[in-house]
């Protein structure tokens, strides 16, 4: 009796540790009316550099595991940024803006979703994997969203270029120079 009621508990702990351990799908398409966009400075004027959301691919396939009701780990939640869709307005800012991010050598700028820890209803504290020019660094910075069958997702990622070992490029002899701060602002419409 007492080796039955130790299987029966053995068995018990262990489907709810699977459960607890193994992560969900999801697939979640990207709508048209999404925005991402980085933004930037100089010692003269402010640059914007807008995405073209059709380089992004319109379906992904998310897996996630709820630690609890206030922590999501996700694996393999990646956003690849095709460089090609970035446009600044004006080729010679176009020019800057890819030799700046070495995308002839780093074609893609990398997003990866790691996890979120919710706060109050409606925002959270994101924590991503962000590789440009081939160097990864791990941020969280803070998100807004609505959830429903379609869910906005708001949030404005502050970077330093030299965290990825970037230079600012210099223009009219070293007189125009690009700050060291970058701005991703994105605002991601998304269909689960």
């Amino acid at each position: 009796m007492k080796n039955v009621l130790l299987i029966v508990m053995v068995l018990f702990f262990s489907a709810f540790t699977n459960a607890q351990n193994s992560f969900q799908n999801k697939t979640v398409k990207i709508l048209p009316q999404s925005k991402l966009n980085i933004t930037g400075d100089t010692n003269i004027k402010a640059f914007e550099c807008v995405f073209d959301m059709s380089y992004l691919k319109k379906e992904t396939q998310l897996q996630f595991i709820a630690d609890d009701p206030s922590h999501i780990r996700f694996k393999n939640a990646l956003l690849s940024l095709n460089t090609k869709g970035f446009d600044c307005g004006s080729r010679p800012i176009n020019n800057d803006f890819h030799k700046l991010i070495q995308s002839d050598k780093y074609p893609h700028i990398l997003l990866e979703l790691l996890e979120i820890r919710l706060q109050e209803k409606g925002s959270a504290n994101a924590v991503v994997n962000i590789t440009i020019a081939g160097t990864r660094r791990e941020h969280t910075f803070p998100v807004k969203f609505s959830e429903g069958d379609v869910s906005r997702i708001d949030g404005i990622l502050l970077l330093d270029i030299r965290d990825f070992d970037l230079e600012a490029p210099k223009k009219l002899f070293g007189m125009i120079v690009v700050k060291d701060e970058i701005k991703i602002n994105f605002n991601l419409v998304v269909q689960k």
